[in-house]
């Protein structure tokens, strides 16, 4: 019965992270608890495993659709940190109760989100939380608060289900106090934002068909815009943003692409922030392409942010020399992507505006970095087509929505296929698209500089939770079955 009440657990936790479901989080937290307590090690270890293999394979099922091993694989990569929590003796009746299981689930989800290959934030349990009412703790301390507030209220519900603890109602409502009390910042300035949607035709198999079809898309959708702009039906940007592979066909060298982007650039008085594959020549062994961010204008390209953290297996291929040699399908990467350097902060005009790539998104410590570069707004260029119809799309938006809480800034989010959207800095979303249609989201969002406490001081819950470790762990051991 406990090893199907974990498997139960993980269900409820992976079905959390779908829209206002934030309370299940807990719900699934709780029950692994009750599945732990007073448990042998052995037995935490098979439980925890069972708990975190259904979790992840529910929640990343969307990374099947480039193969059942590739989904494994990353199941199981997601699931290894999760077993550490199998060392932590589970006792509902101890102090450390409400504190030491929090405070592991966030060193385990730091891990997660550093390795391997520089990690897979994915999953977090924070990113549940986006419509709940703890997503505010953020703008203490990250997404590291977040999870951890998660698992001390599932031990909260434990403490009072079981002994009808008042410390347990009391620690509930100082939570709840201190997360109702936090308020978004608020700025008297603003930037006109405008995002292209051109969408991904399936035009068979033929590469060079492709790339010149989105091209096409996301020039003839940017031209809609600046027509409505003309009419008056629509506020003139400050800056239209192109997704990720805006156009696969390099606009740094003479060709259609250049000539194109040109001719358009020209009849913008707003620049455009082009979404582009390019090529990388150093006249060394590290040549390859990039993918990056080109600011546009009537005078051509300028500045330029390339993306800084590859995707493992999507735009590079980690031990290639052997795992080629097993799995052929890595020879569709036949470059490694090389990685640009830097936060990417684009001078507007004396506006700051940041960009990140797509995954980047996920990744806290990139986003705290972009913002410490002096970001005001950040935009998100992003192509989610090759998982199109599956949850990545809403998984991802929903992580935007959380960085737009935590970082208290307005996140504006272009992707080929969709979901593009506005989202203001207290994670409500001003315009969203479907998937698969042509589409053009604008809006005003506010340039913020103030930096929340947990940009500032980015680590804090997480040497505390180590310190919780170490402190609680050694008093509560001696009362369990090792």
């Amino acid at each position: 019965m406990r090893f199907l009440a974990s498997i139960v657990a993980g269900a409820i936790v992976a079905w959390s992270f779908y829209p206002n479901h934030w309370w299940a989080s807990v719900v699934g937290i709780a029950i692994l608890l009750v599945t732990l307590d007073s448990k042998p090690r052995k037995t935490r270890l098979k439980l925890t495993a069972a708990f975190a293999l259904t979790f992840f394979a529910f929640h990343v099922r969307w990374v099947g659709v480039l193969g059942n091993d590739a989904w494994f694989g990353l199941v199981f990569l997601c699931t290894l940190p999760w077993l550490l929590f199998a060392l932590l003796p589970i006792d509902s009746k101890s102090k450390w109760f409400y504190f030491q299981p929090a405070a592991l689930v966030i060193v385990l989800e730091v891990i997660r989100a550093s390795w391997p290959w520089g990690g897979f934030p994915w999953g977090l349990l924070a990113y549940s939380q986006v419509d709940g009412p703890l997503v505010a703790l953020s703008t203490i301390g990250g997404q590291a608060l977040v999870s951890g507030v998660v698992v001390v209220y599932a031990a909260i519900a434990v403490k009072f289900i079981k002994f009808r603890s008042i410390s347990a109602l009391m620690l509930l409502l100082f939570i709840s106090i201190c997360s109702a009390s936090v308020n978004s910042f608020t700025s008297n300035d603003s930037v006109q934002l405008a995002a292209i949607q051109g969408n991904v035709p399936r035009v068979g198999n033929e590469l060079s068909a492709q790339r010149a079809a989105v091209l096409k898309n996301h020039l003839r959708t940017t031209e809609q815009l600046l027509a409505e702009v003309e009419s008056g039906s629509t506020p003139e940007p400050d800056l239209i943003v192109w997704p990720e592979s805006g156009t696969d066909i390099d606009p740094l060298v003479p060709g259609i692409a250049a000539e194109a982007i040109n001719k358009l650039a020209s009849r913008s008085a707003a620049p455009i922030l082009i979404g582009a594959t390019t090529w990388y020549s150093s006249g060394s062994e590290g040549d390859g392409p990039t993918n990056s961010g080109i600011m546009w204008s009537d005078t051509g390209p300028s500045q330029i942010y390339s993306k800084n953290h590859l995707v493992p297996f999507g735009e590079y291929v980690p031990l290639r020399d052997v795992l080629a040699k097993w799995i052929t399908r890595f020879d569709q990467i036949p470059n490694d992507f090389v990685p640009g350097e830097g936060p990417g902060v684009f001078d507007l005009a004396g506006m700051q505006i940041g960009d990140v790539i797509c995954f980047e998104v996920a990744y806290a410590n990139h986003i705290y970095d972009t913002i410490n570069a002096g970001a005001q707004v950040i935009t998100v260029q992003t192509n989610n087509a090759t998982y199109g119809n599956t949850n990545q799309p809403e998984q991802q938006f929903a992580i935007t929505r959380f960085r737009a809480i935590e970082t208290q800034r307005a996140f504006l989010v272009a992707s080929t296929s969709g979901i593009s959207g506005l989202i203001q800095n207290d994670g409500s979303v001003t315009d969203k698209t479907k998937q698969f249609e042509a589409a053009i989201v604008t809006g005003e969002a506010p340039l913020i500089s103030k930096k929340t406490f947990g940009t500032k001081y980015p680590h804090w819950v997480l040497i505390l939770s180590v310190i919780v470790l170490l402190v609680g762990f050694r008093r509560s051991s001696g009362s369990q079955n090792k």
